[in-house]
């Protein structure tokens, strides 16, 4: 026998679930479920969880939409809707970080508009609300908010619309209805005078494509990207023009980020540098979002310190299944990372606190908004609303080097910051197919260095750590295999074809 220590000592590979053992490298997970790889580099760290804002809204109730409304630079809230308590009126919420307050005029004005989805958009100090009910094939009535007052301030002639956008000094209302539904239209207000804009619908509008109606508005590099589902298209307010032949599946994936417009379409999460063509960036969970794609139409995403999150809803990837399944991506290092959420959800989006801290909000299809915990809170939350978080990494199945030769793992050393009582498990592959390939548990992880004495042999030998529970998350940087390689195996098979040995 061959003694060999072969040392696993960082995770900066990018997770996948997209191709072979064979070439995933070392340091690379097939499953980063409630994993944060990217946060302190090489080292897996459990992900965090959330806590409820305020108390329930509507039990059993789904959200509608949710907005961070930047009235001026003092006056800051989020703003929700959800259906009221007997499914009749849609109703509007407002937070500023705690108990949530009603804004009672928008259930008289929306009554009867019921399970509308709603877009928000802020301009000259004012919340814009547009929507459509797809059940009732219904437009929101369109109402403005600022301070307390919901009104009809600003929308006199103002066209109904699924979407709006604010680019440069103009509104912009995208697959609207004017007397009639125009999927393919963009109107846009006038330049605001004294504080307050006028609608002229005979006068400033464009349209595109005339074939796929306008899934996406987003305002980025100084122009107004129009998307359909197959199509993107650019204005500067002096030309409209087909920018790419990829398109947009559902508005609230679209997020900017710095020099990036990131968005989804049937096939991938794409991105575009500063107006250049598409490039795809969700290549390594492309099962994911496949098997995601029944919930399309309710994706929802936002960028938090440099991380686009994507809620997929209840998807799968090879042969796991993932239930309220939340994937993000990382800027900084190019990884994806996928997790598990107690919760349903609806519509998420960003926070920004009085401090200038932004967080991940959660509205739930429960009646209840919960706020996405981070590291550097003072007091980090390890549950999702007090409910455990599974957290599962597992590497690929290890060939060592040689995969037509046995080998035996004789003992596992684990190195970690905190192990926290998570189970290093490892398992061979065999002539069995996978789903009968059990794992076996080595042990928990309880000090910063600790040794499992194991006896596994097999062509390929995997790995994985499982945590579940609401306490403070592990931190894990590696581990060292023991291995003994059957070279007497191998030079019988060498000698039996001919090869000297």
């Amino acid at each position: 026998m061959e003694l060999a220590k072969l040392h696993y000592r960082d995770f900066m590979g990018l997770p996948t679930t997209e191709v072979s053992h064979f070439l995933v490298d070392d340091n690379q997970l097939v499953v980063c479920c409630g994993v944060n790889p990217s946060y302190k580099k090489g080292r897996l760290l459990k992900d965090t969880g959330y806590s409820k804002i305020g108390s329930v809204i509507e039990s059993g109730k789904s959200f509608t939409g949710l907005h961070d409304f930047r009235q001026s630079p003092t006056v800051k809230r989020m703003l929700a809707t959800i259906n009221n308590s007997g499914n009749t009126a849609l109703q509007l919420f407002s937070s500023s970080g705690g108990a949530w307050t009603e804004i009672t005029q928008a259930e008289t004005d929306w009554l009867g508009y019921e399970d509308a989805r709603v877009e928000m958009e802020d301009f000259i100090g004012h919340c814009f609300f547009v929507g459509y009910d797809a059940i009732d094939d219904v437009f929101l009535p369109n109402r403005t908010l600022t301070g307390s007052t919901f009104a009809t301030t600003n929308t006199t002639s103002m066209p109904g619309a699924k979407l709006v956008k604010r680019y440069r000094n103009r509104l912009y209302l995208g697959n609207c209805y004017n007397a009639a539904a125009q999927t393919y239209r963009v109107y846009f207000s006038s330049v605001p005078s004294a504080g307050t804009i006028t609608w002229d619908t005979s006068l400033n509008f464009f349209d595109v494509d005339f074939s796929e109606q306008i899934t996406g508005l987003e305002s980025v590099w100084d122009r107004l990207f129009v998307f359909t589902e197959f199509s993107t298209y650019m204005y500067n307010q002096d030309e409209n023009k087909k920018a790419w032949d990829v398109g947009c599946i559902n508005n609230r994936t679209i997020q900017s980020y710095g020099t990036r417009l990131v968005f989804a379409d049937a096939s991938n999460i794409w991105y575009s540098e500063n107006g250049a063509n598409p490039q795809p960036m969700g290549n390594s969970i492309l099962e994911l979002l496949r098997n995601g794609l029944a919930n399309s139409a309710s994706w929802s995403a936002s960028i938090i310190d440099r991380e686009y999150s994507i809620y997929l809803g209840n998807t799968s990837a090879n042969g796991t299944s993932y239930a309220n399944c939340l994937a993000t991506f990382s800027f900084e290092t190019g990884q994806w990372r996928w997790r598990e959420l107690a919760n349903a959800v609806a519509v998420v989006a960003k926070y920004t606190n009085s401090t200038g801290i932004s967080f991940l909000w959660l509205g739930s299809t429960a009646g209840v908004v919960y706020q996405k915990s981070k590291y550097t809170d003072s007091v980090p939350v390890w549950g999702d609303d007090g409910v455990a978080v599974s957290a599962v990494w597992r590497t690929k199945a290890y060939d060592m080097g040689d995969p037509s030769i046995q080998k035996q793992v004789v003992g596992i050393m684990a190195y970690a910051e905190t192990g926290q009582n998570m189970k290093l498990r490892y398992r061979v592959y065999d002539s069995n197919q996978e789903v009968v390939m059990p794992f076996t548990d080595a042990g928990a992880m309880q000090n910063i260095v600790q040794f499992f004495p194991a006896n596994v042999k097999g062509h390929f030998i995997q790995f994985e750590g499982r945590e579940f529970s609401k306490l403070k998350g592990f931190s894990f940087d590696g581990f060292t295999i023991q291995v003994e390689k059957d070279t007497d195996m191998r030079q019988s098979r060498d000698r039996s074809q001919g090869v000297a040995v």
